[in-house]
């Protein structure tokens, strides 16, 4: 595999997510995972959390 490859996310369809700006992603970078045949986005954080808490990765 190629080191130069890179994969970018073209659209963010959260709007609630504090990384959703006019449906591109802002984080620095992503986790996602699979949940049965669906991926999903481990970095997903509540707009509403962003004074909570200054991760770029929500745990919970």
């Amino acid at each position: 595999m190629n080191d130069d490859t890179q994969s970018m996310v073209s659209r963010c369809d959260a709007t609630t997510c504090r990384f959703n700006e006019d449906m591109n992603c802002t984080a620095g970078q992503i986790e996602v995972s699979m949940s049965g045949q669906t991926a999903q986005c481990l970095t997903f954080a509540p707009a509403d959390a962003m004074n909570e808490s200054q991760s770029a990765r929500a745990d919970n």
